[in-house]
Order: structure tokens, then sequence, then C-alpha cells
């Protein structure tokens, strides 16, 4: 009964609340987490009707002796939360038993971000005498160059560039569209990648109009033409960041956090970094401040005579 509730509402923030992928796998990961807890302490299937703020708060004490860290056990709440207010509102009960609840308090992890020294170390390593090769420094080059999010990279086809404006249309999270910069190091590893990979003349790269008739194939191309995974992208992002750096972490987005530290510590306009990043609050683009801010610090420390 309670998987039967869950599939509804996985269904409804697909559709109706247009939720992205990732996040639909994540609720629902924390959810069947959570009814297989439920199991456990009850000993057979648990009923929707039945789980109160008792089990809900035993579940979250679980979590912490586990070791999850707050900003998990979170998100976990975020997920209890909107799935009990779901089945409050369809009628599936009568009381939400995680109302009242409070997250714990947390501290920000600072984002993980490469050096400007590294990046172009990273920038000359893949064989651009290959259509690998050319491929991988594409894929860092936008990445690095533009900020894009890796969903956003997949998703975008041929005619999203508009080399004679500079621009790459992306769609990101909840279907909201923005524009980006094409223009440098990452504009020029594109033309060469769409020259090598579809066969695209020069004079139609450097026109003012989209490459015609290839506006609908992926910008970035999988096996036989498909669209690149974002696996692949993964691979590919860890291969090279891990010959450069030693890093806590080596995902597409810490090339998307050192697009926005290197922009602010040029003294980028935070508004601007928060556009072209496309987040819904500042609050979430200032996170980037306290980097440049200890950066700051630590030079201030280490050159100052009275420091």
């Amino acid at each position: 009964m309670m998987l039967e509730i869950l599939k509804k509402y996985i269904l409804h923030l697909g559709v109706e609340q247009r939720v992205s992928e990732a996040t639909l796998r994540a609720y629902e990961g924390d959810l069947i987490q959570f009814f297989d807890f439920l199991r456990i302490q009850t000993g057979k299937t648990p009923v929707l009707g039945s789980v109160d703020t008792f089990f809900v708060r035993s579940f979250l004490g679980s979590l912490s002796r586990k070791g999850y860290s707050p900003r998990s056990i979170s998100r976990k709440i975020a997920s209890l939360r909107s799935f009990f207010a779901y089945c409050t509102k369809t009628g599936e009960i009568g009381k939400n038993p995680v109302t009242g609840l409070s997250n714990p308090k947390k501290g920000r992890d600072l984002p993980v971000f490469a050096g400007k020294d590294m990046i172009r170390q990273m920038m000359d390593i893949p064989d651009m005498t290959c259509t690998k090769g050319i491929r991988d420094r594409t894929v860092l080059e936008l990445l690095y160059g533009t900020g894009m999010r890796l969903s956003e990279l997949t998703g975008c086809n041929v005619g999203d560039c508009d080399f004679g404006k500079g621009t790459i249309h992306v769609l990101g999270k909840r279907n909201k569209e923005r524009l980006l910069p094409l223009a440098g190091e990452a504009a020029k590893a594109l033309k060469t990648y769409l020259q090598s990979e579809y066969n695209i003349p020069s004079i139609e790269l450097n026109g003012e109009l989209h490459p015609g008739g290839n506006k609908e194939m992926p910008l970035i191309a999988g096996p036989s033409g498909s669209r690149i995974s974002k696996r692949t992208i993964q691979r590919i992002v860890k291969k090279y960041l891990s010959q450069i750096e030693t890093l806590s972490k080596m995902s597409p987005h810490v090339l998307r956090h050192t697009f926005a530290t290197h922009l602010l510590d040029a003294g980028a306009d935070l508004r601007a970094v928060q556009d072209l990043l496309g987040h819904v609050s500042l609050t979430t683009t200032q996170i980037y401040t306290h980097v440049t801010t200890e950066r700051l610090r630590e030079i201030y420390d280490q050159a100052h005579p009275r420091a």
C-alpha cells in the first residue's frame, strides 16, 4: 500500500512539479529507506496510517547514530516532509507526522575547486590528435568555461549554440532556461569538436545562424551518435582532474565551483555570477564569497609582517 502511494507521489513530483530526475531518485531512495526502517522496527509491512512522530524521530535518531551528517539528515527530513504533506493533501492520512520537526544544525561545506594553474595544465592533457581527446577537451572547456551543470551539458543540442552571438542556451533545474557566454577556449574547442564529430563546415560555425541541418543533434555525442551519458562525463572529468591535483572531490560540479570562484576572484559581480549559475537565491551563490574571503585571509596571514 505504501509503495503504491509512493509511486503516485513520485509521478506527481515528476509530472506536476517538474522535479529533476536526480531529485526524484533522491526522494524515492530516502522514503524507501524510511519504509525499510519501519518494517524492521515493527516486524511487518508498515501501514501509512500507523506512522506517527515517534517513528519519524526514531528513524532520524538511527541515522545520526550511523554517522549521517546534519546535511544528509536535513535532506531526508525534507523528503519525509514533502511526502507526508502530499499524503495529507490527498487524504491518505489525517495528521502529518513530520509537522513540528526541525532540521539539525549544520555547517556549510565550502565548495571544492581547482587553482588556475591546475586548470591550464588539465586542459593541455587531452590528445587533440584523436577524436576522443578532442571530445574530452571540449567537455572540460565547456564545464569550466560556462559553469553549466552536468545535466545541462548532456541535454544541450548543436542548435543551442550561436557562435555569432557567442551564446549557448541551456535548460536548467525546473525547466528554467538561460543563456550562457560561449567564447574563448570553450568556443574554440567546441568548434573543433563539431567539425570532427559532425563534419559541420567552418563557415557555418562562424556565421550568425545556428549550424544548419544539425540543430537537434546532441551537442556532445555518445556511441553511434547517441547523447553522451552523465556517467561518461563524470569519468572524463575525474580522469583529468586526478592527474593535476589532489582534491576531495573529482566531479563535474568541481569545475562549476571553479568557474564561479575564479570569476569572483577576478572581481565579477555576485549577482552576475548568480545569473550565470542559474541560482534562484543569492544566498546560494554567496557561499563562493566565503571561499574567496578564506583565500584572502590565507594570503594576508602569509604575507603581512604583523599578521
